[in-house]
Order: C-alpha cells, then structure tokens, then sequence
C-alpha cells in the first residue's frame, strides 16, 4: 500500500470584508474590478446564490487574479463552487453573512471552521468544509490534489 503524500494545514487568513448582496451573478463578479475592486487578501461576503449565472470559471479567475482570500456567502451556486474549490479558491458558507459589514477586519481559520469578525467580536462557524475539500485546498486546487494522488496527463492510479 503506498502512501499519499499530506498538505500542510492551511494558516488563518487575514483580511477585510468587502460584502456584496444576495444573488451575485458570475458575469457580475467578472466586472467587480472596474466597479468595487477588492483589494489583495479582502474577503468576498454575500448573501444567498453567490455566482449564479453562466460565467462560473472566469468569476472565479477574476477573483483569484484580484488576490481575494476566500468567498464566504450563505449559499453558492453549485458550478462557482465547484470552480473556485478546483481552483484552490475557498468558498465557505457562513449563515450569519449579513452580520458582516464591509471593511470589518476577519480572520478565516479553515482547519477550525471558525471565521471571527474582529471589529464586532462575532464568531462564525464554516458549514461545508469537509475533510477531502480541505485537502484539495491544502493543496492549491484540485490539479495538484489529483497529480499529487497519481493522477495526471498520461497516469492512472494503481
């Protein structure tokens, strides 16, 4: 039996909120930069259906390019999410996002599931990180999650 190499675990993140509304569209993410850039390590917070629409990769790419630490929102659509985990880009859902105002300082502890709000001293729980999520953002995405488990161009697992 071989063994799989392990991720290191990922440190808490720091950084502003920068919050937006309920049902966000992925072709509205895409024109964020030249309307309310977020600034490198901010944290996008929403409310429900976070990237709905038909732009979910390049929503995602925008996000990653502008240096935004992790989406938290209440809910996402399922093809943004499953893009920005592939992309090593976290997308957690938080219930109480309209607590958050933007500007408020966050530190986002994914090993814990836990976000604090320092500037109003809330605590946040992360509802959908399970184990195999987390590894695939230990690992930077889901490419390297896959090349680092024996998949690859030209590879099978044995």
């Amino acid at each position: 039996m071989s063994h799989l190499p392990e991720f290191d675990e990922l440190p808490p993140l720091l950084g502003n909120a920068c919050v937006f509304g309920d049902g966000v569209s992925a072709e509205s993410i895409v024109a964020l930069p030249r309307t309310v850039p977020p600034a490198v390590g901010d944290f996008v917070v929403a409310g429900l259906d976070f990237g709905v629409g038909a732009a979910p990769t390049a929503a995602v790419e925008m996000l990653k390019t502008a240096g935004v630490a992790a989406v938290i929102s209440r809910s996402f659509a399922p093809p943004f999410f499953r893009a920005a985990i592939a992309a090593g880009l976290p997308a957690l859902v938080v219930e109480e996002t309209g607590a958050v105002r933007s500007g408020d300082r966050l530190r986002v502890d994914l090993e814990e599931h836990k976000i604090a709000n320092l500037s109003s001293g809330d605590r946040y729980i992360i509802r959908n990180l399970q184990d195999e999520t987390l590894d695939v953002l230990r690992a930077g995405g889901l490419a390297t999650y896959l090349a680092n488990h024996g998949y690859g161009p030209g590879r099978t697992r044995h």
